[in-house]
C-alpha cells in the first residue's frame, strides 16, 4: 500500500488535516534538518531531525523546492508557477531569512510598492503575493546643538573659543537624546528589529488517501 496526497477514492475515507486551506503558511518552532530536495540541498543535516514527520501530516518547509505537479495537485492548483517552475514541475515559496508582510495592493500601507519585484525565478506579479522588496532605511533627521561661535581673534592669531579641528574620523552607533550610545548592535549589511528564527511551513494537502497497487 502507498499513500498519495489529494486523491479521492470510493474505497477509503480521507484522513483530514484540519480546516486550514492548502497553501496556508504557519510558523513552526521545532528544529528541523534540511531535506535533500531543499534549494540549495544540504550536504549534511545540521541536526538529527528531518522534515518527514511534518510531511506525513500534510506540511512541508518553505524552502523553494521543486515538486511534480502530478504528485501535489492541490498545492499546484493554489500556487501555479508563481514561485517558479514550468511544465510538469512547480516551486514552493522560499521564506528562509525573510520577514513576511501582508499584501498592500489597494491600500496606502506600502508606500514603496513600486520597488517590489516578482518572486525570484517565478511568474508572479511584481506587486502581488510572493513579490520581494529590498532593504531600505527611511529618510530621517536629527537635531543637534551647534558648535560655539568663535570670539574675536586673540593677539596670537588664534580664535579664542573656536572648536578644535581633528583629522581623525569618528563613528559609532545610534545616540540617545541624553548623548549616550545605547547597547545596540550596528550592522553594515541590514537594518532589522529584534527577531527570532522559526521554520515557515506550507500546507500541501487536505488529507492522505491510501492507494492499493
Amino acid at each position: 500500500m502507498m499513500v498519495i496526497p489529494g486523491v479521492a477514492s470510493p474505497f477509503f475515507g480521507r484522513t483530514g488535516f484540519g480546516d486550514l486551506p492548502v497553501g496556508s503558511v504557519t510558523a513552526f518552532a521545532g528544529t528541523l534538518g534540511l531535506p535533500d530536495s531543499a534549494s540549495p540541498p544540504a550536504t549534511v543535516s545540521p541536526t538529527a531531525y528531518t522534515s518527514n514527520p511534518l510531511e506525513a501530516w500534510g506540511w512541508m518547509v518553505c524552502d523553494g523546492r521543486s515538486l511534480a505537479c502530478v504528485d501535489y495537485p492541490e498545492l499546484f492548483a493554489v500556487l501555479g508557477y508563481v514561485y517558479g517552475g514550468a511544465d510538469d514541475n512547480f516551486n514552493i515559496p522560499d521564506y528562509r531569512g525573510y520577514f513576511l508582510r501582508g499584501i498592500g495592493t489597494g491600500t496606502r500601507n506600502d508606500p514603496d510598492i513600486g520597488q517590489r519585484s516578482k518572486p525570484p525565478g517565478g511568474q508572479g506579479a511584481s506587486d502581488g503575493v510572493g513579490s520581494v522588496q529590498p532593504f531600505a532605511v527611511q529618510t530621517h533627521e536629527h537635531t543637534y546643538n551647534s558648535a560655539p561661535a568663535p570670539s574675536a581673534p586673540s593677539p596670537s592669531g588664534t580664535a579664542a573659543g573656536a572648536p578644535s579641528v581633528t583629522s581623525t574620523p569618528t563613528k559609532g552607533g545610534p545616540v540617545t537624546g541624553a548623548g549616550q550610545a545605547p547597547p545596540v548592535q550596528v550592522s553594515l549589511n541590514e537594518t532589522r528589529p529584534l527577531n527570532v528564527y522559526v521554520n515557515y511551513l506550507i500546507k500541501f494537502t487536505y488529507g492522505l488517501v491510501p492507494l492499493l497497487r
